[in-house]
């Protein structure tokens, strides 16, 4: 039970490490890209990188997609088509600093609710602690330390976005527990990466055309290819494992680090500033993490005479 705690918040905390850069990327592409044609490059190249190692599993598995066509839909349509285009549009009103402060709060929450209330992941006091001290830790970075930053704090468009994209992915996060029987975690993701572009494409199409043009140049290159093959290739593969491991809720958890890490990010590569608040805020975040994922000791089983 506790190498299993041990792998899953490995697992978490890469598939974190990889996703802090989304937010530095969508404000790096907000001049090359509308939010659904990046979102489409996204997934588009998702396709490819996954293809060919998801696509004999996804043909024998497909009775099993029939038979739960509207679960897949529903998963892409608010975990894939929603939540990034909600992050890439977050992107060209809000710091990358901020996108992450609210999209992370949101998630732990929703996730850990969600989960107590539909796959019985159970709240106790370690659970609650944890979430309440990451709460803490992303409102003290979110203030800088000052209760008053807080209290005068006006939401943005790009903060409401973020705080939309929280509840889908926080959402997303419990529903693959219910994952049906017998599907592959590959051909699971193959099929929810078509369905995000296939929804997206219409969108995307529309904006290329009368709303914002591609620029297609080197930069442009690597954003797509960043985003495709680690953001989504490979770190969702890396977080429905672990979800399976330690359960939505604490896996969502670790995405409290987000902020952190997509703070040291902005800061190297956007030229965002870096405060004290931000060490503070890590340390409290850190220890909400290791309280909720620290494992419970077991009780020993009293032998009966």
């Amino acid at each position: 039970m506790r190498r299993n705690n041990q792998i899953g918040a490995l697992l978490a905390i890469s598939s974190t490490i990889i996703w802090s850069g989304n937010f530095i990327v969508s404000r790096y592409a907000i001049n090359l890209a509308g939010p659904m044609s990046i979102a489409l490059f996204r997934w588009t190249t998702a396709i490819i990188c996954m293809f060919p190692f998801a696509y004999k599993n996804l043909k024998a598995e497909w009775s099993i997609f029939k038979e739960n066509k509207l679960y897949f839909f529903l998963m892409g349509l608010v975990g894939f088509t929603i939540y990034n285009t909600l992050i890439y549009s977050a992107g060209h009103y809000a710091t990358a600093i901020n996108m992450a402060l609210f999209g992370s709060t949101v998630n732990p929450i929703v996730a850990a609710l969600l989960g107590a209330w539909l796959v019985n992941e159970k709240l106790h006091w370690k659970n609650i602690s944890g979430i309440l001290l990451c709460i803490i830790g992303t409102l003290y970075l979110l203030t800088k330390g000052d209760i008053h930053n807080l209290l005068s704090f006006h939401f943005g468009k790009g903060d409401l976005w973020m705080i939309a994209a929280g509840f889908c992915f926080g959402s997303y996060n419990v529903f693959v527990k219910k994952k049906p029987a017998g599907i592959s975690n590959n051909s699971f993701l193959l099929c929810l990466f078509i369905i995000g572009a296939v929804l997206l494409l219409p969108g995307a199409l529309y904006e290329m055309k009368y709303v914002q043009p591609v620029i297609y140049n080197t930069h442009l290159l690597w954003v797509v290819l960043y985003i495709g093959i680690g953001n989504s290739t490979i770190s969702y593969l890396i977080w429905s494992n672990a979800i399976q491991r330690i359960g939505a809720g604490k896996a969502s958890l670790f995405l409290t680090l987000g902020p952190i890490l997509s703070s040291f990010e902005a800061v190297l590569f956007l030229n965002e500033s870096f405060n004290n608040a931000q060490l503070i805020s890590g340390i409290i975040i850190i220890t909400g993490i290791v309280i909720n994922t620290w494992p419970t000791p077991l009780k020993p089983i009293l032998k009966q005479e």
